[in-house]
């Protein structure tokens, strides 16, 4: 054999045995496709579909700061002396918001949660403030009294409370109501913070026995109508509480002209010599007043005034600056004057940024 044929017939067997291994390979399976994450705008803004569900998730929250001072908002360091606020306070808090959604043959089935994690010269703390499921208009888990959110609080200051104006937190069985003319309703049977109920009836360190005493087999009841359009509302709210046998009425107004909104709210106790789970201002009744002012894009000037029949007066006010979207500092000044301490003067400021 010559050369010539020997390399021709090497070729040849190369060829051969290369098929037969091609024959044998593994051949590698197509990746599946990956699912992404899809907009759901059904049910707002900020919803997404969870992925392999047709249930949407909404997350957001804030970062907060405060620091405070004076008499009236420091840090109480000496409270055997009866001395008032003698130290500047600090607390931060990070606060998770997570919301879901979807259809249902009978409408929307939603849940919403909020989770606080503070933390407050050197303790921590975890409440959970909501924790609620709705359907077709029904509410039901923990949230605030229907006392307070129906009508919508006391004003946009940060220290709206001086003047009280019921109890925060309750788990409820709870009927909301609107319609398109404007009419909106609520009824709402509630089992309310027992402790802060009690404290602020029979005030701070209220012994527990005080507590357990204020759970009865009747729930609380708050019931409420009102009516809202685009410039103007007027609401009107009851509370009974049902350990006291005792109950509250409250009545609020709200104007919007232009870049300013006001309101004025009126509360009234069924038994002024004693306090209530919703009526624990001092006497047999309290008003409160508030205006915000839209100064420029970036600056609002909020502030309220209130005064009880036991002759407290508050004033607050604050300037909201937004220093870029979604961060907010608001510095705000407070001064009360009551029979019981005097009057006495405190500040905040606040830095948030909310997501």
């Amino acid at each position: 054999m010559n050369i010539k044929g020997f390399l021709i017939g090497s070729a040849a067997a190369l060829v051969t045995v290369s098929g037969a291994h091609a024959a044998d390979a593994i051949v590698a399976a197509e990746p599946e496709p990956m699912e992404y994450v899809r907009v759901c705008d059904a049910f707002g803004k900020g919803y997404f579909y969870i992925p392999g569900t047709e249930t949407c998730l909404k997350i957001g929250g804030y970062v907060r700061m405060d620091a405070r001072g004076g008499e009236l908002l420091g840090l109480n360091a000496n409270e055997a002396n009866g001395s008032l606020g003698d130290e500047w306070d600090t607390r931060s808090r990070f606060d998770l918001r997570l919301s879901t959604a979807s259809d249902t043959e009978y409408g929307a089935l939603k849940t919403y949660s909020e989770l606080r994690f503070n933390w407050r010269q050197g303790d921590t703390s975890l409440d959970v403030k909501h924790a609620y499921i709705d359907l077709a208009g029904f509410r039901v888990g923990k949230t605030d009294s229907a006392f307070l959110t129906f009508t919508d609080y006391a004003g946009a200051v940060l220290i709206d409370d001086q003047i009280d104006f019921g109890v925060d937190d309750a788990n409820v069985i709870q009927y909301n109501y609107k319609s398109d003319s404007g009419i909106t309703a609520v009824i709402s049977l509630e089992d309310t913070d027992s402790k802060a109920a009690a404290e602020a009836i029979f005030g701070k360190g209220t012994p527990g026995s005080v507590y357990q005493s204020r759970h009865d087999y009747i729930p609380n009841i708050v019931g409420g109508v009102g009516y809202t359009s685009e410039a103007f509302s007027a609401r009107i709210v009851g509370g009974y509480d049902s350990a006291m046998e005792e109950g509250a009425i409250k009545v609020r107004l709200d104007g919007t002209f232009g870049n300013v909104s006001v309101f004025a709210m009126g509360g009234w106790n069924t038994d002024g010599d004693i306090k209530n789970a919703y009526a624990n201002w001092g006497g047999d009744w309290a008003v409160w007043g508030g205006a915000s002012v839209g100064l420029t894009d970036r600056v609002k000037l909020n502030a309220q005034l209130a005064y009880d029949d036991s002759e407290t007066f508050v004033a607050n006010a604050n300037v909201a600056f937004t220093v870029v979207p979604g961060f907010v500092v608001t510095p705000e000044v407070v001064y009360r004057d009551r029979d019981a301490d005097g009057s006495a003067w405190g500040g905040i400021v606040r830095f948030q940024r909310s997501f």
